[in-house]
């Protein structure tokens, strides 16, 4: 029977198991370092941490010394049986002398020749966060100063440890944040985009707020900003339904008031008692309209090329989650070419004990002073708009509508994705020089077809571009489409019929093929035309 001396300066030694340093040890590597220096502090010949598994009644070996099969094995031990699940349910230390003669049930420990035991628990403000216990290969009698040194070692180490899950917590969020809102935003010609988020200065998880952007199927632009009642991870699997829900009802085709609908049933069925708010914008570029909807969220700034920005009167109708029967209404204002259109949450402009159309006010000042869309977006989210740094998480979302220019120079992927993005510029800058529908469909159709054999004729599999290049002349469209491939034969009976159609539709057709690439430059007269 042994009882080694206690090391000649154990406060020394125990200081070390809150090192400063450790703190930005990721969580398995803190608790090895941690071990090692337990063990030095007790001389003891192993030592192993067991910490309660979330959501359950089961201690998990998660880090040893000495008996490093305990963590290979993946030992698993129920509270209340066993060596390490007493201490836990009886919330204090445990001392064997022998392990043989004893109720140990982790038979690694036996295997290992282990003589004697000595475990603690691991307390965090009064909840038991797991076990530590050292153990000896030679039969050792742990005394009162052993027990209450180990105690002492656990509680710091379970403050450690305790940090170090907040901390990996807290970068799970982030990431988790990072993930609900796009990564980028879409580029859509004529259209320019920003977007910001930050975190609550104060906060207790994921926030609720969220945002997105994408294209309709007619080249429309969907402009979403959301927040979801509360914070954690529930609010954040809402918010990732909510956003998924949305894209998916738009994407079918849904009117903006019919998309709102269903996402409000979806809301009731998974989530009922907890409330949404969503702002739903769509920019018909073509039209030059803004169609609108609000469930319970603050309406959109609209500012026009030649007037100050201005909220817009959206009459606001219940939010998500409220009841399933809600009919949502949709509104519809000008949007011409050259405007901004700003979404944000309400912790961009609220301020508790103050009316909310004086945070409106000051966000529509801020529109009109700031120009630079992504500046905007962060200034938003740094709080400008309230008299001081919001508490509250933050998103903004803004798009701005260019003005076409006389010649439209653009450049595609080669696939046929693509396509739906061309017609709806195409179009919308055919209108600009007074094309009749008729004129706008026939010019259209006929610059697809060109643009259709680019895709499928000039590249093998693989990255490629085209470009498409439109002018107008005194009523005279002239487009150029360019690639720089080699044609394949066309394949199939009926395939290559293209250029039959294309010079049905066209007053002229000029094909130029060569070692690099294709030029095809169609021609057509308008009727009516501005000169």
């Amino acid at each position: 029977m042994t009882q080694p001396a206690p090391p000649p300066d154990a406060l020394t030694a125990l200081l070390r198991v809150t090192d400063a340093a450790l703190a930005y040890l990721p969580l398995e590597e803190l608790l090895v370092e941690l071990l090692n220096r337990i063990a030095e502090i007790l001389r003891s010949d192993t030592a192993a941490f067991l910490l309660l598994e979330e959501g359950t009644d089961e201690l998990v070996a998660r880090a040893a010394k000495g008996i490093e099969e305990e963590v290979e094995a993946g030992v698993r031990i129920p509270v209340g049986r066993g060596f390490a699940g007493r201490i836990a349910a009886e919330r204090r230390a445990i001392f064997i002398e022998d392990v043989d003669h004893s109720y140990v049930l982790n038979p690694i420990l036996r295997e290992k020749g282990i003589r004697s035991l000595l475990g603690v628990p691991l307390l965090v403000e009064g909840r038991v966060t797991g076990v530590l216990h050292v153990g000896s290969l030679t039969t050792r009698i742990f005394n009162e100063a052993d027990r209450d040194l180990l105690q002492l070692a656990a509680d710091r180490a379970g403050l450690a440890i305790e940090h170090a899950r907040l901390f990996h917590q807290v970068r799970v969020v982030e990431a988790l944040q990072q993930s609900l809102v796009p990564q980028e935003l879409p580029r859509v010609q004529g259209v320019e985009l920003a977007a910001s988020y930050r975190p609550a200065s104060e906060s207790t998880g994921i926030g609720g707020d969220w945002y997105d952007a994408f294209t309709l199927p007619r080249g429309e632009v969907a402009l979403v900003i959301g927040d979801v009642m509360g914070h954690g991870l529930a609010a954040a699997a809402l918010m990732a339904q909510m956003r998924t829900g949305l894209r998916a009802y738009a994407v079918d085709g849904h009117s903006p008031a019919g998309v709102i609908e269903r996402l409000n049933r979806l809301a009731m069925l998974v989530e009922p008692n907890r409330m949404t708010t969503v702002g739903y914008a769509v920019l018909d570029l073509e039209h030059e309209r803004l169609r609108t909807v609000s469930a319970g969220h603050l309406p959109p700034i609209l500012m026009p090329p030649d007037a100050e920005p201005r909220v817009l009167s959206v009459e606001g109708d219940p939010p998500l989650g409220v009841a399933s029967g809600t009919r949502y209404r949709e509104q519809e204002f000008p949007l011409p070419a050259g405007s901004t259109v700003v979404l944000v949450t309400d912790g961009a402009v609220e301020v508790r004990g103050e009316v909310l159309d004086l945070g409106l006010e000051r966000l529509c000042r801020l529109v009109a002073r700031e120009r630079d869309l992504e500046a905007l977006c962060r200034t938003i989210c740094h709080g400008e708009a309230g008299p001081e740094p919001g508490r509250d998480d933050i998103a903004a979302l803004a798009a701005r509508v260019r003005p076409l220019p006389d010649r439209l120079t653009t450049r595609w992927a080669a696939s046929r994705e693509t396509l739906s993005g061309m017609r709806p510029l195409l179009r919308r800058w055919l209108g600009k020089w007074g094309a009749a529908p008729d004129e706008i469909y026939d010019i259209t159709v006929a610059v697809q077809e060109a643009s259709a054999n680019a895709v499928e004729h000039a590249y093998a599999p693989g990255d490629a571009l085209f470009e498409v290049d439109a002018s107008h002349d005194d009523g005279l469209i002239t487009v150029v489409v360019r690639d720089r491939g080699h044609w394949r034969p066309p394949r199939g009976v009926h395939r290559g019929r293209g250029f039959v159609m294309m010079r049905a539709l066209m007053e002229s057709v000029d094909i130029d093929q060569g070692d690099d690439g294709t030029t095809v430059v169609l021609r057509r007269r308008l009727q009516g035309a501005q000169g």
